[in-house]
């Protein structure tokens, strides 16, 4: 007997959460490293030339990957082919098109040059990761991530101790990407199929095309800002922005992946059973939102404590950025995986409508407020995004009286964190080492009660979609 969806929901969720874990600490443990050995201008560097690879990368993609998970005639070698040969084509012009970016910092075209290889290199890994993702074997993936990682550290870090500045960036991301293709082609040896069929390649991009403008404009927002805020601050301060983004949305770089890679597949699978695919919604939802919660009242209490601890005096000016962007995380909670409904439903205009809103919105309000306030203000922009209430507005009419019971669920843990935490920052003062010790505690606290809120539904839900008991919190 095969196993229900949300046994292999369970299962492929939390590798996917280990998976993401563990890269994120070895990806930690770089960034702890590197903060101290090179200099805040090379890590703006970095920063603006990743960003330009990444959506060049969405570029390469054509919105294929997202359309592969939901067609049944599972192409993958016509897409393997596709992001490989067009990957190899985008690398290069991008590469070609590098000093256009000269305007932003004469040294920036050559970096942006040098890593362009990334996006063929990560095209090769493109249909074997899906492949593992739609079949909702996640657990496939985990050790070739945690080698990419483990190799970009490897790399990395010696280079930056022996001076090479941002080629340590560089060199790290190209090896750690290589080596990461190879291991999937050699997992997915023998299982993918791998018949390229070129006459299903016009067919397939067609059916793809709002998922690839929907990439453009979601995956490729917190990339783009980079360029928004850039001209209006120094390249040592697009770094300050950054580092500050980083920690205030580190439970989501964590968590959101980690779960949408496991939640479409499952929704495609759930389409005939509402109340079970709201479950997995739920579910989660709140698995991201309340750790969310939790690191955004911590954050915002021991901002300067957190900053100095894990990156080093030098990235003080990073602070009070990281106080405002502590709480980004929080303003759109239906945003985190309502695109996956989305996709599933089959509603690519309307998702596409909600991301270009949110666009419009950073562009605009990013110029508006860099040019007033700098960094601060593009933090704030952030906050401004018009979409988001789109999509609040399209899940709760999707979810019907579910959405409230829902919003129940989320202001709990919103508010949960503060319990615990007011009563620490009143006794303690001044920000330092007795409340950031103390704050964890609190942290620790409001964990293992929402744990406790939520054990039942979660449980009953991985189950079988089974409903809550009479009278328990659903």
């Amino acid at each position: 007997m095969s196993a229900s969806t949300e046994s292999r929901f369970l299962r492929s969720a939390v590798a996917a959460y280990g998976s993401q874990l563990g890269r994120m600490v070895l990806r930690f443990a770089v960034d702890f490293t590197l903060a101290r050995l090179i200099l805040d201008e090379d890590h703006g560097l970095f920063d603006l030339a990743i960003a330009a690879v990444m959506i060049a990368s969405v570029v390469r993609d054509m919105g294929l990957p997202y359309h592969l998970v939901r067609d049944e005639r599972r192409p993958f070698g016509t897409v393997a082919a596709w992001t490989g040969g067009f990957g190899f084509f985008v690398a290069a012009a991008l590469a070609a098109g590098s000093p256009l970016f000269g305007g932003l910092d004469p040294r920036l075209p050559w970096v942006i040059a040098a890593l362009a290889p990334y996006v063929f290199l990560d095209g090769l890994s493109v249909a074997p990761r899906v492949w593992f993702e739609t079949r909702l074997d996640v657990g496939r993936l985990v050790v070739p991530e945690l080698t990419r990682a483990a190799v970009l550290a490897a790399v990395a870090i010696p280079m930056a101790a022996g001076g090479f500045g941002v080629w340590s960036f560089v060199a790290g991301e190209l090896a750690g990407v290589a080596v990461y293709a190879a291991m999937l082609w050699w997992r997915a040896h023998g299982q993918m199929p791998t018949k390229v069929e070129p006459s299903l390649l016009g067919d397939l991009i067609a059916k793809s095309r709002y998922l690839f403008a929907i990439a453009m404009c979601a995956f490729a927002l917190p990339f783009l800002e980079r360029f928004v805020v850039a001209p209006f601050i120094s390249t040592a301060m697009v770094a300050q922005f950054n580092k500050a983004r980083y920690l205030g949305q580190k439970v989501q770089v964590l968590l959101v992946p980690a779960v949408q890679r496991v939640l479409y597949p499952a929704l495609v699978e759930l389409r005939e059973h509402p109340e079970r695919a709201f479950g997995a919604f739920r579910v989660g939802t709140l698995a991201i939102l309340a750790f969310e919660a939790i690191v955004a009242w911590f954050l915002f209490f021991n901002a300067e404590t957190t900053i100095l601890l894990l990156f080093g005096e030098q990235w003080g000016p990073a602070v009070p950025i990281l106080r405002i962007l502590a709480f980004l995380p929080l303003v759109n909670p239906m945003s985190r995986l309502g695109g996956e409904v989305l996709k599933t439903r089959g509603e690519d205009r309307l998702w596409l409508l909600i991301v270009a809103l949110d666009l419009a919105s950073l562009v605009g309000f990013g110029i508006l407020l860099s040019w007033l306030h700098g960094a601060k203000g593009m933090a704030v922009a952030e906050f401004l995004l018009l979409g988001n209430l789109l999509m609040t507005w399209r899940i709760a009419t999707v979810l019907g009286r579910r959405f409230w019971r829902l919003v129940a669920d989320l202001a709990f843990v919103y508010l949960l964190p503060l319990l615990p935490l007011v009563p620490v920052v009143w006794l303690l003062g001044d920000e330092g080492w007795p409340r950031f010790l103390a704050s964890g505690a609190a942290s620790a606290i409001s964990a293992g009660l929402v744990a406790w809120r939520f054990r039942r539904p979660f449980l009953a839900w991985f189950a079988g979609g089974a409903p809550p008991a009479p009278g328990e919190a659903a």
